[in-house]
């Protein structure tokens, strides 16, 4: 099998992650990381459950973070083939230090700065538990002072990388290298315990490359993750269209996994399947994207439902609290 598919995957579509209140999800990743929220739907499996997605302005591949909301799932557990942490890029050192002033004048605890694999990094937690990263470019120093006022220039950008947690080196290299075509980059102590071994795999995307850090765990001490509030339900990577998409199928299939039909979900078509340690993937298609039932202007704003659930918005409305409102 060739190390390069002949269509490669262009980086991340999205990250999504379990939340056990989506109004607390939306005032720490829309009104305090100043995330958009870009779509407001339900989970197209499960339409009981709510769906929020947060992006970039447009809602852009890349840029997007989206959430289920499982008011009653117990806490999701870290372990292998669970989730180590999320990281999302900042444009400069400059930008990280006003974070970093930001999240402290909000009372989130935080840890760095810190070096993550040469480049000057933060970690701190969002209301589920998740470990959020914020990174600047290799080389940037971190002022120790940071400016109060906001300038576009500060915001959060794209997906820089997620952290699994897995077992086997060899089986992780295979799979993410000559399997989904990502480079090898280099084997490096992890930045919080150096005890541990991280695989650092990266593919091309918008400049710099996308990452995906495979953090190596003992099998026997570490335990198997557990689903819920505070860790990645899936990991979904890009490609342009429907095409690619069923050429990325057949090298699936032909490599001996267990892959699932294209699946419409509305904003995107995308299929599902897992890596050696159960992480569950997906390749989604780049279009049509989240202006295809509400203008650019008025993105996340209403409850969207696609036209097969539409006969059942009056029941999903009253069950679902709106973001915004009172507690009752």
């Amino acid at each position: 099998m060739s190390h390069h598919p002949i269509a490669p995957l262009r980086g991340y579509h999205h990250l999504t992650m379990v939340t056990r209140d989506a109004r607390e999800n939306a005032r720490f990743y829309r009104d305090l990381l100043r995330l958009r929220l870009v779509k407001q739907t339900v989970d197209l499996t499960m339409p009981d459950v709510r769906h929020v997605c947060y992006g970039d302005e447009i809602g852009a591949p890349g840029s997007l973070l989206t959430f289920f909301e499982w008011p009653d799932a117990p806490h999701g557990q870290r372990g292998w083939g669970g989730t180590e942490h999320i990281a999302l890029r900042v444009a400069s050192g400059a930008a990280l230090a006003w974070w970093r002033g930001h999240l402290e004048r909000e009372g989130v605890d935080l840890e760095g700065p810190f070096h993550d694999h040469t480049r000057p990094a933060i970690r701190f937690r969002d209301p589920d538990g998740l470990i959020v990263e914020l990174v600047a470019p290799a080389g940037d120093d971190v002022p120790d002072g940071a400016p109060v006022f906001f300038v576009p220039a500060m915001a959060i950008g794209r997906i820089d990388h997620a952290a699994l947690l897995a077992t086997d080196r060899e089986t992780a290299s295979v799979y993410y290298q000559h399997m989904l075509g990502f480079d090898l980059a280099g084997e490096y102590p992890n930045p919080i315990n150096p005890d541990r071994a991280d695989l650092v795999f990266e593919i091309d995307g918008p400049a710099p490359a996308e990452r995906l850090i495979v953090t190596l765990v003992d099998h026997d001490a570490v335990g198997r993750a557990v689903a819920g509030p505070g860790q990645i339900h899936h990991i979904a990577f890009c490609v342009p269209d429907e095409a690619v998409e069923l050429v990325w199928q057949e090298r699936i299939i032909s490599a001996g996994v267990n892959v699932s039909d294209i699946q419409d979900r509305q904003y995107f078509h995308s299929i599902d399947f897992r890596d050696p340690d159960g992480h569950l993937l997906e390749i989604a298609t780049a279009h049509p994207g989240f202006a295809i039932d509400e203008p650019l202007e008025s993105l996340g704003q209403a409850l969207k439902l696609p036209p097969w659930l539409e006969h059942r918005r009056a029941e999903l409305e009253r069950r679902l609290r709106p973001i915004d409102g009172d507690n009752e």
